[in-house]
């Protein structure tokens, strides 16, 4: 799963490197371009291993990949790199899948996968064409997706606190537009210029989320190259379910866990080394949070107890809480590495004799 998250610094302007991702904006986002992919499960959408961090500031790229990353590389270009980079690194007799979400709908950016053999599941946008080979004709994404229907009954699912079922549907499509290259000129003028390519062969996912009184909640277009009928549209959708998790991921880094947008580091790498280990806390808890055994439970139960968190009834824990008792838990035992249990008792003496009460 590879995402990007926008590092909000316009209150820390002490810090290094500081690009502005919208000059028309007045510096209202001023920070760093956080970029990611985790490796994850196909059976559970459980994490496996954090693959690529980069963090782009306004002179360089930070990554754990290369360290060479040419800034003017857009998020696409940049990824296709980076999917490469991971097939020839990571020593693995299981086929790699990427999927990400919509910012991807680039047949540019499927051709370049396409053509070095690289598996992707993308999410893709209404208003952007396919040729349905089943009528010989082009359609709007979205259109096509109104014309397949409901489709398959996968699972129910609990969605922004309601039970809701999710149905897919999906047909063989080709990716057949040109590509549209921008290049911006010396004075700052944009020009778009058409690429024909090979067509791309695909499938077109429909994956619908439908409520109790049949209401349609949210929908999701996706787009795959992977074509071996073993892999139902059933089970990339649920591929795709999955990928959502990484926002969790990100909320842990950001506001629900180690508040990375208050970090004080002024300088970029000093940031991103702190970064690289905080990551690894993140999908151990992740790690924790998906683990259905009884060990998971009783350790999630007791992270919960240590972070002192209240949680809304009905739940048994939340990632926060979690992260929260795993800090808390740590303290404890360094603390218990440090000082002997002699020691231990011997400060409860001396703190009940200074506030002279029982405890």
């Amino acid at each position: 799963m590879s995402d990007w998250s926008h590092l909000d610094y316009k209150k820390h302007t002490s810090k290094k490197e500081l690009e502005c991702k919208n000059k028309k904006d007045n510096g209202k986002q001023l920070g760093y371009d956080l970029q990611t992919t985790i490796a994850v499960s196909d059976k559970s959408g459980e994490p496996i291993a954090p693959l690529v961090h980069n963090l782009k500031t306004s002179k360089k790229v930070y990554s754990t990949y290369n360290d060479n990353i040419d800034i003017k590389k857009t998020h696409l270009e940049e990824l296709s790199s980076r999917v490469n980079s991971i097939k020839e690194e990571l020593a693995t007799d299981k086929k790699i899948v990427h999927i990400v979400d919509r910012e991807s709908d680039s047949v540019a950016f499927m051709r370049e996968l396409n053509k070095d053999k690289a598996l992707f599941l993308l999410r893709v946008k209404k208003t952007s064409s396919v040729f349905y080979l089943k009528e010989e004709k082009s359609y709007k994404q979205g259109e096509l997706a109104k014309k397949l229907g409901l489709g398959k009954l996968v699972k129910t699912i609990k969605y922004q606190k309601k039970q809701v079922k999710i149905y897919v549907n999906s047909c063989e499509v080709e990716v057949r537009r040109d590509a549209i290259k921008t290049t911006i000129s010396k004075d700052g003028k944009k020009k778009y210029t058409k690429i024909e390519g090979k067509a791309v062969k695909a499938r077109f996912i429909v994956e619908r989320l439908v409520d109790e009184k049949n209401n349609i909640v949210a929908e999701w277009l996706l787009i795959t190259n992977v074509l071996d009928t073993k892999v139902s549209a059933q089970t990339l959708a649920t591929w795709y379910y999955y990928r959502w998790k990484i926002e969790s991921y990100f909320k842990l880094l950001k506001s629900s866990g180690f508040n990375l947008e208050e970090w004080q580091q002024k300088e970029p790498i000093a940031l991103f080394k702190r970064l690289l280990v905080v990551s690894l806390s993140c999908l151990f808890v992740w790690k924790v949070a998906n683990d259905s055994s009884h060990n998971a439970k009783e350790i999630k139960d007791f992270l919960v107890l240590l972070s002192g968190r209240v949680i809304e009834r009905g739940k048994e824990f939340t990632l926060p809480a979690l992260l929260a008792g795993l800090e808390s838990y740590l303290q404890m035992m360094d603390v218990m590495l440090f000082f002997s249990h002699e020691e231990l008792l011997d400060m409860h003496k001396k703190l009940t004799d200074l506030l002279e009460m029982d405890f």
